[in-house]
């Protein structure tokens, strides 16, 4: 039995053993010195990390921040620290701390730059979840750090190093803080650098633990007592930096707690024949529940009854507001899901009074449909007459120079009634106001311009002497009684 399960224990040893495929201690350090070197290229793809980073935050594309973070060369700052507390380099660990805090800082900038440029302002979701760090986080740091380390240490390296700089994220909350001081959101700027703080601290202190493990070669001896100073001081840092999750990590899971308990109460209790649920408002901060209901009116003792139950879920301390609208009739959870179905305004809140107006749009449908018929039906007599009509007085102004008698005209289209064969025809009725009669070749003149002018060849022509129309005598006329009066005037 005894040999069982050593055997047992030899088998799983040899299946989490970090030593069997370890690469050189030589080539251990050169390879996470030389990712710690930050000048030329590195500089440049930093840079260039941070404002792809910053377009991404800022356009709430995931695929773009996690290219940012793929060629992002932070890691290898917070690796090289690591590196020089196992190995009790402590030069090595405050030059590599020293060209991790200027790789900040450029970054930082060059975030805050990009942001306080950039006209979309509105903070993003991709944004914002990297404003409230939980303890969550701290725990994606220690297994991301874990990883990275063991991947940084084998002979043969693995996809292990991009897969840490994704699931740690150490490039977005930096651009987040540049975004909070370039629209000076001192809490995003504060909660961003305190994440990335996080995820650096935890993935240095795990690489050291895994450094101590694999016994890397020590570049000086320290004392017990100096060795035990470092290792309070990195205690101590651990737990003030894990406290504040811890205490944001709470709130997250007594929010859900809670949401989760009062779906469930207006899931089990808010059940009425006719009367539907249409929209729920939980204010976590105030302790308050509104619930919107539609169809048939519940009475006073039923909302009483429903307060009564809140101490059933474990919500006593809320405030329940109830807000009913009437149908008579009442409406069923079908017709309400119908409505919000084809509710598309998703960026607001779904109101009651839309649903209603939703559905006296659709009662009023057809008679809306008819209504639409015939306003089309008016505006096409409306466009036709619009294309009958005659500018009477450009016309006027044209027969004038064709002739000089006419003094006026008037013009318009007309049916005409012929009782002789009971037809109508519609034709153009043109009126000649005259100073005195056309002869017969005049009238044939004018009325073969009229057909080319009016491209109409059914034209009715008749004259009027202008001053049967305006009641005035002509300039004959008064030409006529001016030498009859001086006639008699001799004669006397």
């Amino acid at each position: 039995m005894s040999r069982r399960t050593d055997k047992i224990l030899q088998i799983f040893r040899s299946m989490f053993t970090l030593r069997n495929d370890m690469a050189s201690y030589e080539e251990i350090e050169n390879t996470i010195v030389s990712g710690s070197k930050f000048q030329g290229t590195n500089a440049c793809v930093l840079i260039l990390a941070i404002l792809v980073a910053s377009i991404g935050l800022n356009m709430n594309s995931t695929a773009v921040i996690i290219g940012a973070m793929l060629i992002s060369p932070l890691m290898g700052g917070i690796t090289a620290i690591a590196y020089g507390f196992a190995t009790n380099n402590l030069g090595l660990a405050k030059w590599s701390a020293f060209r991790l805090s200027i790789q900040v800082i450029i970054s930082i900038a060059t975030s805050c730059v990009y942001f306080a440029i950039s006209p979309m302002n509105a903070p993003s979701s991709e944004l914002l979840a990297r404003t409230s760090p939980t303890v969550w986080d701290v725990l994606i740091a220690v297994c991301g750090g874990l990883a990275g380390i063991i991947g940084q240490t084998r002979k043969e390296k693995s996809n292990v190093i991009p897969g840490v700089a994704i699931a740690t994220a150490l490039m977005p909350p930096l651009c987040t803080a540049g975004y909070g001081l370039a629209h000076l959101e001192f809490s995003y700027f504060f909660g961003a650098l305190y994440l990335f703080f996080i995820n650096g601290f935890f993935i240095c202190l795990t690489a050291i633990i895994v450094l101590k493990y694999l016994r890397v070669p020590q570049y000086t001896e320290l004392s017990k007592k100096q060795l035990s100073k470092i290792h309070r001081s990195m205690a101590a840092v651990a737990v003030i930096t894990m406290l504040p999750s811890v205490y944001l990590a709470y709130d997250i899971v007594s929010e859900t707690i809670e949401s989760n308990n009062v779906d469930n109460y207006i899931k089990n209790e808010f059940v009425f024949d006719g009367t539907q649920v249409v929209q729920k408002n939980i204010d976590i901060n105030n302790d308050t529940i509104e619930v919107s209901l539609i169809g048939k009116s519940i009475d006073s003792e039923t909302e009483e009854t429903l307060k009564s139950k809140l101490s059933e879920y474990s919500l006593s301390n809320y405030k329940l507001t109830i807000t009913q609208t009437m149908v008579d009739g009442g409406i069923t959870a079908e017709e309400v899901q119908a409505m919000l179905d084809s509710y598309d305004n998703d960026d607001e809140e779904v109101r009651v009074e839309d649903l209603l107006l939703q559905k006296e749009n659709e009662e009023l449908k057809d008679e809306n449909e008819q209504l639409k018929r015939q306003t089309e039906a008016l505006q096409d007599k409306v466009d036709a007459a619009e294309k009958q009509a005659i500018d009477v007085k450009q016309l006027t102004s044209e027969l004038n120079a064709l002739n000089g008698k006419i003094k006026g005209a008037s013009a318009s289209y007309a049916d005409v009634y012929l009782d002789n064969n009971n037809v109508t025809e519609n034709k153009i009725m043109v009126t000649l106001l005259v100073s005195e009669n056309l002869k017969q070749s005049e009238l044939d003149t004018i009325r073969n311009w009229l057909a080319q002018r009016l491209s109409n060849d059914r034209i009715a022509l008749f004259q009027q002497n202008v001053s049967d129309y305006t009641g005035e005598d002509t300039a004959e006329e008064k030409k006529s009684d001016n030498s009859e009066k001086s006639d008699n005037s001799k004669a006397e």
